[in-house]
Protein backbone atom coordinates (compact mmCIF):
# COMPACT_ATOMS: atom_id res chain seq x y z
CA UNK A 1 0.00 0.00 0.00
CA UNK A 2 2.30 2.33 -0.69
CA UNK A 3 2.17 5.50 -2.44
CA UNK A 4 -1.50 7.41 -2.59
CA UNK A 5 -3.31 5.82 1.04
CA UNK A 6 -7.00 5.34 1.90
CA UNK A 7 -7.92 7.18 4.99
CA UNK A 8 -8.85 4.06 6.82
CA UNK A 9 -12.43 2.03 6.00
CA UNK A 10 -14.09 1.59 2.89
CA UNK A 11 -15.94 4.40 2.01
CA UNK A 12 -18.94 3.34 0.83
CA UNK A 13 -20.40 2.19 4.01
CA UNK A 14 -18.26 5.11 6.22
CA UNK A 15 -19.78 7.82 3.71
CA UNK A 16 -23.06 7.25 4.93
CA UNK A 17 -22.38 7.41 8.77
CA UNK A 18 -19.62 10.06 8.51
CA UNK A 19 -21.78 13.14 8.67
CA UNK A 20 -23.37 12.10 12.12
CA UNK A 21 -20.31 10.77 13.65
CA UNK A 22 -17.62 13.41 12.62
CA UNK A 23 -18.12 15.42 15.93
CA UNK A 24 -18.12 13.20 18.27
CA UNK A 25 -15.01 11.64 16.89
CA UNK A 26 -13.65 15.07 16.60
CA UNK A 27 -12.27 15.34 20.05
CA UNK A 28 -9.74 12.57 19.13
CA UNK A 29 -7.30 15.44 17.35
CA UNK A 30 -6.28 16.26 21.36
CA UNK A 31 -3.13 14.27 20.75
CA UNK A 32 -2.64 12.69 24.66
CA UNK A 33 -6.09 12.87 26.04
CA UNK A 34 -7.04 15.03 28.50
CA UNK A 35 -9.90 14.11 31.64
CA UNK A 36 -13.20 13.80 30.27
CA UNK A 37 -16.11 11.35 31.07
CA UNK A 38 -14.50 8.80 28.71
CA UNK A 39 -10.71 10.12 28.29
CA UNK A 40 -8.24 9.10 30.32
CA UNK A 41 -5.81 11.58 31.81
CA UNK A 42 -3.14 11.49 30.02
CA UNK A 43 -2.14 15.23 29.06
CA UNK A 44 -2.50 15.95 33.02
CA UNK A 45 -0.47 13.13 34.22
CA UNK A 46 2.59 13.51 32.14
CA UNK A 47 2.47 17.70 33.26
CA UNK A 48 2.19 16.35 37.10
CA UNK A 49 5.12 13.87 36.52
CA UNK A 50 7.52 16.63 35.35
CA UNK A 51 6.53 19.13 37.32
CA UNK A 52 7.75 16.44 40.47
CA UNK A 53 10.96 16.29 38.49
CA UNK A 54 11.86 20.03 38.37
CA UNK A 55 9.52 20.82 41.33
CA UNK A 56 8.55 25.19 41.77
CA UNK A 57 10.08 28.01 40.87
CA UNK A 58 9.53 29.06 44.33
CA UNK A 59 7.98 27.41 47.14
CA UNK A 60 3.83 27.73 46.27
CA UNK A 61 1.65 29.80 48.61
CA UNK A 62 -1.29 28.63 51.07
CA UNK A 63 -4.46 27.82 48.88
CA UNK A 64 -6.50 30.63 49.71
CA UNK A 65 -10.25 30.29 50.13
CA UNK A 66 -11.23 31.03 46.48
CA UNK A 67 -8.33 29.33 44.95
CA UNK A 68 -9.68 26.26 46.72
CA UNK A 69 -13.28 27.12 45.34
CA UNK A 70 -12.27 27.33 41.99
CA UNK A 71 -10.11 23.99 42.21
CA UNK A 72 -13.29 21.86 43.72
CA UNK A 73 -15.20 23.86 40.80
CA UNK A 74 -13.20 23.05 37.41
CA UNK A 75 -14.68 20.58 34.92
CA UNK A 76 -12.19 18.22 35.43
CA UNK A 77 -11.03 16.39 39.36
CA UNK A 78 -7.76 18.09 40.69
CA UNK A 79 -8.16 16.04 43.06
CA UNK A 80 -4.90 13.94 41.82
CA UNK A 81 -2.69 17.04 41.41
CA UNK A 82 -0.83 19.49 44.48
CA UNK A 83 -3.34 21.36 45.92
CA UNK A 84 -1.69 24.87 45.15
CA UNK A 85 -1.99 27.65 42.78
CA UNK A 86 1.15 26.44 40.55
CA UNK A 87 0.26 23.30 40.45
CA UNK A 88 -3.50 24.31 39.61
CA UNK A 89 -2.50 26.99 36.78
CA UNK A 90 0.04 24.38 34.93
CA UNK A 91 -2.67 21.90 34.87
CA UNK A 92 -5.23 24.36 33.89
CA UNK A 93 -2.26 25.54 30.83
CA UNK A 94 -1.86 22.04 29.66
CA UNK A 95 -5.48 21.06 29.19
CA UNK A 96 -6.32 24.45 27.54
CA UNK A 97 -5.17 24.12 23.61
CA UNK A 98 -8.37 21.17 23.88
CA UNK A 99 -10.63 23.50 25.14
CA UNK A 100 -9.67 26.97 25.34
CA UNK A 101 -12.51 27.90 27.41
CA UNK A 102 -15.31 25.35 26.43
CA UNK A 103 -16.70 22.34 28.11
CA UNK A 104 -14.59 19.31 27.29
CA UNK A 105 -17.21 16.96 26.64
CA UNK A 106 -18.89 19.30 23.82
CA UNK A 107 -17.83 18.00 20.96
CA UNK A 108 -20.02 20.49 19.08
CA UNK A 109 -17.66 23.20 20.53
CA UNK A 110 -14.52 21.35 20.45
CA UNK A 111 -14.98 20.44 16.56
CA UNK A 112 -13.87 24.50 16.00
CA UNK A 113 -11.42 24.19 18.26
CA UNK A 114 -9.95 21.38 16.81
CA UNK A 115 -10.39 21.94 13.14
CA UNK A 116 -9.17 25.51 13.32
CA UNK A 117 -6.48 26.37 10.35
CA UNK A 118 -4.18 28.38 11.24
CA UNK A 119 -3.58 26.90 15.01
CA UNK A 120 -2.55 23.02 13.96
CA UNK A 121 1.01 24.34 15.07
CA UNK A 122 -0.42 23.80 18.62
CA UNK A 123 -0.82 20.73 18.03
CA UNK A 124 2.06 19.95 16.17
CA UNK A 125 -0.19 18.69 13.23
CA UNK A 126 0.12 19.98 9.43
CA UNK A 127 -1.91 22.74 8.48
CA UNK A 128 -4.32 21.99 4.88
CA UNK A 129 -0.99 23.70 3.22
CA UNK A 130 1.64 21.42 4.65
CA UNK A 131 2.25 19.50 1.53
CA UNK A 132 4.67 17.64 0.25
CA UNK A 133 6.80 14.97 2.44
CA UNK A 134 10.06 16.55 3.32
CA UNK A 135 8.80 20.45 2.67
CA UNK A 136 5.40 19.70 4.45
CA UNK A 137 6.98 18.26 7.55
CA UNK A 138 9.49 20.75 7.57
CA UNK A 139 7.01 23.66 7.95
CA UNK A 140 4.38 22.10 10.06
CA UNK A 141 7.61 21.54 12.61
CA UNK A 142 8.16 24.83 12.23
CA UNK A 143 5.24 26.19 12.95
CA UNK A 144 5.08 23.91 16.33
CA UNK A 145 7.96 25.51 17.37
CA UNK A 146 7.08 28.38 16.93
CA UNK A 147 4.12 28.17 19.23
CA UNK A 148 6.04 26.54 21.80
CA UNK A 149 8.84 29.57 21.17
CA UNK A 150 5.22 32.17 21.53
CA UNK A 151 4.05 31.02 24.65
CA UNK A 152 7.13 30.53 26.29
CA UNK A 153 8.15 33.95 25.94
CA UNK A 154 4.32 34.51 27.29
CA UNK A 155 5.18 32.35 30.54
CA UNK A 156 8.70 34.54 30.90
CA UNK A 157 6.86 37.47 30.63
CA UNK A 158 6.78 37.97 34.46
CA UNK A 159 10.35 37.83 34.28
CA UNK A 160 11.47 40.89 36.68
CA UNK A 161 14.39 42.54 35.10
CA UNK A 162 16.15 44.08 38.42
CA UNK A 163 16.70 40.27 39.38
CA UNK A 164 16.13 37.48 36.36
CA UNK A 165 13.57 35.80 38.41
CA UNK A 166 9.73 35.44 37.37
CA UNK A 167 6.84 36.08 39.60
CA UNK A 168 5.09 32.81 39.85
CA UNK A 169 2.70 34.94 41.89
CA UNK A 170 1.51 37.63 39.24
CA UNK A 171 -2.28 36.57 38.12
CA UNK A 172 -3.40 36.68 34.41
CA UNK A 173 -7.58 35.68 34.12
CA UNK A 174 -8.05 33.18 30.88
CA UNK A 175 -11.20 31.66 29.94
CA UNK A 176 -12.25 28.19 31.39
CA UNK A 177 -15.47 26.80 31.98
CA UNK A 178 -17.02 25.84 35.02
CA UNK A 179 -19.84 23.46 35.60
CA UNK A 180 -22.99 25.49 35.80
CA UNK A 181 -21.02 28.89 35.43
CA UNK A 182 -20.04 28.13 31.83
CA UNK A 183 -17.14 29.95 30.89
CA UNK A 184 -15.48 32.47 32.76
CA UNK A 185 -12.31 34.53 33.98
CA UNK A 186 -10.41 32.88 36.17
CA UNK A 187 -7.53 33.78 37.89
CA UNK A 188 -4.17 32.06 37.37
CA UNK A 189 -0.65 32.01 38.06
CA UNK A 190 0.61 33.91 34.58
CA UNK A 191 4.10 31.71 34.52
CA UNK A 192 2.66 28.40 35.26
CA UNK A 193 -0.74 28.65 32.93
CA UNK A 194 2.30 29.55 29.87
CA UNK A 195 4.10 26.89 31.32
CA UNK A 196 1.35 24.77 30.72
CA UNK A 197 0.42 25.63 27.27
CA UNK A 198 4.12 25.14 25.91
CA UNK A 199 4.51 21.85 27.49
CA UNK A 200 1.06 20.65 25.72
CA UNK A 201 2.70 21.14 22.27
CA UNK A 202 5.70 19.63 23.89
CA UNK A 203 3.26 15.96 24.79
CA UNK A 204 1.92 16.46 21.17
CA UNK A 205 4.95 16.11 19.12
CA UNK A 206 5.06 12.54 20.45
CA UNK A 207 1.76 11.54 19.64
CA UNK A 208 1.26 13.49 16.31
CA UNK A 209 4.59 12.78 14.67
CA UNK A 210 6.69 9.35 14.08
CA UNK A 211 10.20 9.46 15.61
CA UNK A 212 12.86 7.44 15.10
CA UNK A 213 12.69 4.12 17.69
CA UNK A 214 15.87 2.84 16.21
CA UNK A 215 19.89 4.27 16.30
CA UNK A 216 21.48 5.67 18.73
CA UNK A 217 19.32 8.17 20.33
CA UNK A 218 15.60 7.25 19.68
CA UNK A 219 12.60 8.80 20.35
CA UNK A 220 14.66 12.34 19.69
CA UNK A 221 14.33 12.62 15.96
CA UNK A 222 10.84 13.68 14.30
CA UNK A 223 10.80 11.59 10.87
CA UNK A 224 7.12 12.68 9.69
CA UNK A 225 4.40 15.03 10.96
CA UNK A 226 0.85 14.03 11.05
CA UNK A 227 -2.40 15.38 9.45
CA UNK A 228 -5.75 16.04 11.19
CA UNK A 229 -7.78 18.99 8.96
CA UNK A 230 -7.21 16.59 5.94
CA UNK A 231 -8.28 13.30 7.28
CA UNK A 232 -10.87 14.12 8.97
CA UNK A 233 -12.49 16.25 5.71
CA UNK A 234 -12.08 12.41 4.22
CA UNK A 235 -9.58 13.96 0.66
CA UNK A 236 -6.04 13.09 3.09
CA UNK A 237 -3.57 11.65 0.23
CA UNK A 238 -0.98 10.33 2.82
CA UNK A 239 1.80 10.84 -0.37
CA UNK A 240 1.13 14.57 -0.16
CA UNK A 241 -0.41 15.02 3.05
CA UNK A 242 1.33 13.19 5.24
CA UNK A 243 0.23 10.45 7.44
CA UNK A 244 -3.01 10.80 8.88
CA UNK A 245 -3.85 11.07 13.21
CA UNK A 246 -4.38 8.14 15.24
CA UNK A 247 -6.46 8.20 17.95
CA UNK A 248 -5.03 4.44 19.61
CA UNK A 249 -1.80 6.81 19.72
CA UNK A 250 -3.43 9.71 22.06
CA UNK A 251 -4.14 6.91 25.01
CA UNK A 252 -1.91 6.27 26.92
CA UNK A 253 -3.36 3.38 28.15
CA UNK A 254 -3.07 1.89 25.32
CA UNK A 255 -1.70 -1.69 23.94
CA UNK A 256 0.66 -0.01 21.84
CA UNK A 257 3.69 -1.79 22.26
CA UNK A 258 5.54 1.82 22.08
CA UNK A 259 3.24 4.06 24.20
CA UNK A 260 5.46 3.39 27.57
CA UNK A 261 8.55 4.44 25.61
CA UNK A 262 6.58 7.67 23.92
CA UNK A 263 4.97 8.07 27.38
CA UNK A 264 8.37 8.34 29.33
CA UNK A 265 9.96 10.23 26.61
CA UNK A 266 6.65 13.33 26.31
CA UNK A 267 7.41 13.18 30.33
CA UNK A 268 11.12 13.91 30.51
CA UNK A 269 11.06 16.23 27.50
CA UNK A 270 7.93 18.53 29.31
CA UNK A 271 10.41 18.65 32.52
CA UNK A 272 13.54 19.58 30.49
CA UNK A 273 11.59 22.56 28.87
CA UNK A 274 9.96 23.12 32.18
CA UNK A 275 13.73 23.33 33.70
CA UNK A 276 14.99 25.83 30.89
CA UNK A 277 11.95 28.06 32.31
CA UNK A 278 12.50 28.13 35.66
CA UNK A 279 16.47 28.05 35.45
CA UNK A 280 17.35 31.92 36.36
CA UNK A 281 19.31 33.37 33.36
CA UNK A 282 19.26 36.57 30.87
CA UNK A 283 17.14 36.37 28.47
CA UNK A 284 19.79 35.01 25.73
CA UNK A 285 20.52 32.46 28.12
CA UNK A 286 17.13 31.71 28.01
CA UNK A 287 16.57 31.83 24.72
CA UNK A 288 19.59 29.73 23.97
CA UNK A 289 18.04 27.09 26.58
CA UNK A 290 15.32 26.97 24.60
CA UNK A 291 17.08 26.48 21.32
CA UNK A 292 18.91 23.68 22.88
CA UNK A 293 15.94 21.66 23.93
CA UNK A 294 14.96 21.76 19.47
CA UNK A 295 17.96 20.89 19.03
CA UNK A 296 17.20 17.77 21.78
CA UNK A 297 14.16 16.96 21.17
CA UNK A 298 12.58 18.51 17.88
CA UNK A 299 15.24 18.11 14.87
CA UNK A 300 13.53 16.66 12.01
CA UNK A 301 15.13 13.60 9.95
CA UNK A 302 14.36 13.89 6.32
CA UNK A 303 13.96 11.02 3.79
CA UNK A 304 10.87 8.96 5.50
CA UNK A 305 7.69 8.44 4.06
CA UNK A 306 4.83 6.76 2.98
CA UNK A 307 6.81 5.59 -0.15
CA UNK A 308 9.45 3.84 2.38
CA UNK A 309 6.72 2.77 5.06
CA UNK A 310 8.34 6.07 7.09
CA UNK A 311 12.28 4.44 7.20
CA UNK A 312 10.59 1.24 8.03
CA UNK A 313 9.19 2.61 11.33
CA UNK A 314 8.02 -0.40 14.05
CA UNK A 315 5.39 2.00 15.04
CA UNK A 316 3.62 1.96 11.46
CA UNK A 317 4.14 -1.44 10.73
CA UNK A 318 2.51 -1.81 14.27
CA UNK A 319 -0.24 0.16 12.94
CA UNK A 320 -0.91 -1.88 9.66
CA UNK A 321 -1.17 -4.92 11.58
CA UNK A 322 -2.96 -4.01 14.78
CA UNK A 323 -6.28 -3.53 13.33
CA UNK A 324 -6.41 -0.08 15.50
CA UNK A 325 -5.11 2.17 12.98
CA UNK A 326 -6.94 4.97 11.78
CA UNK A 327 -5.73 5.18 8.07
CA UNK A 328 -5.14 1.23 7.55
CA UNK A 329 -8.83 -0.51 7.57
CA UNK A 330 -9.40 -1.36 11.33
CA UNK A 331 -10.03 2.52 13.01
CA UNK A 332 -12.91 4.54 12.54
CA UNK A 333 -11.32 6.78 10.05
CA UNK A 334 -14.03 9.00 8.60
CA UNK A 335 -15.29 10.60 5.58
CA UNK A 336 -13.59 10.03 1.90
CA UNK A 337 -14.78 10.27 -1.10
CA UNK A 338 -17.56 7.80 -2.26
CA UNK A 339 -17.50 5.58 -4.66
CA UNK A 340 -20.00 6.13 -7.38
CA UNK A 341 -21.99 2.96 -6.28
CA UNK A 342 -22.45 4.88 -2.83
CA UNK A 343 -25.26 6.99 -4.06
CA UNK A 344 -27.29 4.21 -5.91
CA UNK A 345 -27.43 2.14 -3.03
CA UNK A 346 -28.66 4.98 -0.82
CA UNK A 347 -31.05 5.98 -3.36
CA UNK A 348 -32.27 2.17 -3.50
CA UNK A 349 -32.51 2.61 0.45
CA UNK A 350 -34.56 5.72 0.28
CA UNK A 351 -36.70 4.86 -2.16
CA UNK A 352 -37.62 1.50 -0.77
CA UNK A 353 -38.01 2.97 2.39
CA UNK A 354 -40.58 5.90 0.86
CA UNK A 355 -42.57 2.22 -0.91
CA UNK A 356 -42.91 0.86 2.17
CA UNK A 357 -44.53 4.24 3.68
CA UNK A 358 -46.80 4.66 0.80
CA UNK A 359 -48.12 0.86 1.13
CA UNK A 360 -49.05 1.29 4.57
CA UNK A 361 -50.74 4.77 4.39
CA UNK A 362 -53.66 3.96 4.55
CA UNK A 363 -53.40 1.76 7.08
CA UNK A 364 -51.60 4.30 9.49
CA UNK A 365 -54.44 7.20 8.11
CA UNK A 366 -56.87 4.77 9.41
CA UNK A 367 -54.84 4.40 13.01
CA UNK A 368 -54.82 8.08 13.40
CA UNK A 369 -58.67 8.30 12.96
CA UNK A 370 -59.10 5.47 15.83
CA UNK A 371 -57.19 7.52 18.19
CA UNK A 372 -58.89 10.65 17.67
CA UNK A 373 -62.24 8.73 17.64
CA UNK A 374 -61.59 7.70 21.02
CA UNK A 375 -60.10 11.45 22.05
CA UNK A 376 -63.82 12.37 21.07
CA UNK A 377 -64.97 10.30 22.85
CA UNK A 378 -64.01 11.60 26.06
CA UNK A 379 -65.29 15.68 24.60
CA UNK A 380 -68.79 15.18 26.96
CA UNK A 381 -66.86 17.39 29.72
CA UNK A 382 -67.70 21.30 29.26
CA UNK A 383 -65.54 24.26 29.26
CA UNK A 384 -66.45 25.14 32.96
CA UNK A 385 -64.29 22.03 33.80
CA UNK A 386 -61.53 23.54 34.10
CA UNK A 387 -62.65 26.92 35.80
CA UNK A 388 -62.35 27.66 39.30
CA UNK A 389 -59.28 26.20 41.51
CA UNK A 390 -56.52 23.86 40.36
CA UNK A 391 -53.31 21.85 41.10
CA UNK A 392 -50.86 20.77 38.78
CA UNK A 393 -47.84 18.19 39.92
CA UNK A 394 -45.16 18.72 37.47
CA UNK A 395 -41.77 16.85 36.23
CA UNK A 396 -39.66 17.96 33.72
CA UNK A 397 -36.13 17.57 32.04
CA UNK A 398 -33.80 19.60 30.45
CA UNK A 399 -32.39 19.01 26.79
CA UNK A 400 -29.86 21.88 27.02
CA UNK A 401 -28.02 22.55 30.50
CA UNK A 402 -28.84 18.55 31.73
CA UNK A 403 -31.21 19.10 35.04
CA UNK A 404 -34.57 18.15 35.90
CA UNK A 405 -37.06 20.01 37.72
CA UNK A 406 -39.95 18.30 39.90
CA UNK A 407 -42.58 20.67 41.55
CA UNK A 408 -45.92 21.83 42.15
CA UNK A 409 -48.58 24.64 41.27
CA UNK A 410 -51.56 26.20 42.32
CA UNK A 411 -54.02 28.31 40.29
CA UNK A 412 -57.44 29.72 39.69
CA UNK A 413 -58.75 29.45 36.46
CA UNK A 414 -61.46 31.14 33.72
CA UNK A 415 -62.08 30.09 30.57
CA UNK A 416 -59.32 31.80 28.71
CA UNK A 417 -56.92 32.81 31.44
CA UNK A 418 -55.46 31.08 34.77
CA UNK A 419 -52.85 32.74 37.46
CA UNK A 420 -51.52 31.17 40.21
CA UNK A 421 -47.87 30.29 41.80
CA UNK A 422 -45.68 27.30 41.67
CA UNK A 423 -42.52 25.84 43.64
CA UNK A 424 -40.61 23.24 42.00
CA UNK A 425 -36.92 21.81 43.00
CA UNK A 426 -34.71 21.77 39.92
CA UNK A 427 -31.57 19.42 40.54
CA UNK A 428 -28.62 20.25 37.96
CA UNK A 429 -26.57 17.71 36.31
CA UNK A 430 -22.86 18.06 35.15
CA UNK A 431 -21.47 15.64 31.80
CA UNK A 432 -18.22 16.88 32.63
CA UNK A 433 -18.10 15.63 36.08
CA UNK A 434 -20.40 13.26 35.84
CA UNK A 435 -22.32 14.61 38.94
CA UNK A 436 -25.37 15.19 40.27
CA UNK A 437 -26.03 18.69 42.58
CA UNK A 438 -28.61 20.29 44.07
CA UNK A 439 -28.83 23.12 41.74
CA UNK A 440 -31.89 25.63 42.80
CA UNK A 441 -35.07 25.99 44.20
CA UNK A 442 -37.34 28.11 41.91
CA UNK A 443 -40.79 29.52 43.37
CA UNK A 444 -43.22 32.81 41.93
CA UNK A 445 -46.22 33.17 39.74
CA UNK A 446 -47.69 32.76 36.48
CA UNK A 447 -50.41 32.97 33.70
CA UNK A 448 -51.48 31.15 31.19
CA UNK A 449 -53.35 31.69 28.56
CA UNK A 450 -55.63 29.02 27.52
CA UNK A 451 -57.43 28.46 23.78
CA UNK A 452 -59.62 25.36 23.54
CA UNK A 453 -58.96 23.32 20.57
CA UNK A 454 -62.25 21.54 21.38
CA UNK A 455 -64.18 20.33 24.50
CA UNK A 456 -61.53 17.69 26.47
CA UNK A 457 -58.07 19.56 24.68
CA UNK A 458 -57.10 23.00 25.15
CA UNK A 459 -53.25 24.83 24.29
CA UNK A 460 -51.90 26.92 26.22
CA UNK A 461 -48.66 29.38 26.37
CA UNK A 462 -47.59 31.61 29.66
CA UNK A 463 -45.16 33.06 31.48
CA UNK A 464 -43.63 32.74 35.36
CA UNK A 465 -41.34 34.96 37.00
CA UNK A 466 -39.86 34.76 40.44
CA UNK A 467 -36.58 33.65 42.47
CA UNK A 468 -34.72 31.27 42.71
CA UNK A 469 -32.38 29.94 45.20
CA UNK A 470 -28.92 28.50 44.61
CA UNK A 471 -28.65 24.98 46.89
CA UNK A 472 -24.77 24.58 46.55
CA UNK A 473 -21.77 26.61 46.76
CA UNK A 474 -20.26 27.55 43.73
CA UNK A 475 -16.67 29.42 42.80
CA UNK A 476 -17.54 32.58 44.10
CA UNK A 477 -21.21 31.95 44.83
CA UNK A 478 -22.14 30.39 48.19
CA UNK A 479 -25.28 28.28 48.82
CA UNK A 480 -28.44 30.19 50.09
CA UNK A 481 -27.53 33.37 47.05
CA UNK A 482 -31.04 34.49 45.72
CA UNK A 483 -31.55 35.63 42.38
CA UNK A 484 -34.49 35.78 39.94
CA UNK A 485 -36.68 33.11 37.78
CA UNK A 486 -38.35 33.22 34.66
CA UNK A 487 -40.05 30.91 32.80
CA UNK A 488 -41.49 30.96 29.43
CA UNK A 489 -44.16 28.39 27.99
CA UNK A 490 -44.04 28.85 24.05
CA UNK A 491 -46.83 25.84 23.39
CA UNK A 492 -48.30 23.44 25.51
CA UNK A 493 -51.40 20.92 25.58
CA UNK A 494 -54.21 20.23 28.46
CA UNK A 495 -56.40 17.06 27.84
CA UNK A 496 -59.06 16.14 30.18
CA UNK A 497 -58.87 12.57 30.34
CA UNK A 498 -61.57 12.62 33.44
CA UNK A 499 -63.63 14.52 34.83
CA UNK A 500 -61.55 17.66 36.19
CA UNK A 501 -58.70 15.63 35.68
CA UNK A 502 -55.78 16.64 32.67
CA UNK A 503 -52.61 15.19 31.29
CA UNK A 504 -50.20 18.46 30.88
CA UNK A 505 -47.57 18.64 28.26
CA UNK A 506 -45.19 21.64 27.40
CA UNK A 507 -42.82 20.55 25.65
CA UNK A 508 -41.02 23.76 24.64
CA UNK A 509 -40.39 25.50 28.11
CA UNK A 510 -37.68 27.31 28.42
CA UNK A 511 -36.78 28.07 32.27
CA UNK A 512 -34.16 30.62 33.47
CA UNK A 513 -33.16 30.14 36.94
CA UNK A 514 -30.01 33.22 37.85
CA UNK A 515 -29.49 32.62 41.67
CA UNK A 516 -26.84 34.82 41.43
CA UNK A 517 -26.16 38.03 39.23
CA UNK A 518 -23.09 39.72 40.21
CA UNK A 519 -19.35 38.65 40.03
CA UNK A 520 -19.52 35.50 38.41
CA UNK A 521 -23.28 35.57 37.08
CA UNK A 522 -24.90 32.45 37.81
CA UNK A 523 -27.65 31.38 34.53
CA UNK A 524 -28.59 27.83 33.98
CA UNK A 525 -30.65 28.27 30.95
CA UNK A 526 -32.63 25.16 30.42
CA UNK A 527 -35.42 24.07 27.70
CA UNK A 528 -37.77 21.33 29.18
CA UNK A 529 -40.19 18.85 28.22
CA UNK A 530 -42.59 18.89 31.16
CA UNK A 531 -45.40 16.61 31.78
CA UNK A 532 -47.82 17.13 34.54
CA UNK A 533 -51.17 16.10 36.00
CA UNK A 534 -53.50 18.79 36.81
CA UNK A 535 -56.61 17.85 38.96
Amino acid sequence: MHGRAATGVPRGRAAVAAAAATLLWSSAASAWWVADPIHKNCHERISAAALAQVDYVQPPPPLPAADASLRDGLQFDAGPYPADIYALSFIIGTRWPDSQGQPDFDFYKLSNVHNAAGDQGSHCLREESDVGADAGDTHALEACRAKITAVYWQALATLDDATGAVDPDDRTLQPEYLPYLGTTQIPVSGFYFYAGRAVHAVQDSFTHTYRRLDGGDPGHDITSVFNWISQVRGDLDEAENGHGHETVLDNCESDDPYNAQRLAWATDASAELLAALTTPGSALERQMRLDGFFGDWMTYESGCSIANEYCDNPEQVWLRSSGESMNYGGGCALGGPARPGDGVLLAAGVALAALVLRRRRRRAAGLIALVLALGAATAARADDDHRGWRGEARASLSVQNPAYAFGGAGAFAWRRVEVGGFLELNPWYDVNRESMSLGATNFGVFTHYLHALRPDLRLRVGIGLGLSVLNMDLPGTSAGNVGIYANVRLLGLVWYFADRTALTVDAFDLALPTPQLRGWPVLYAQHRVSVGLSF
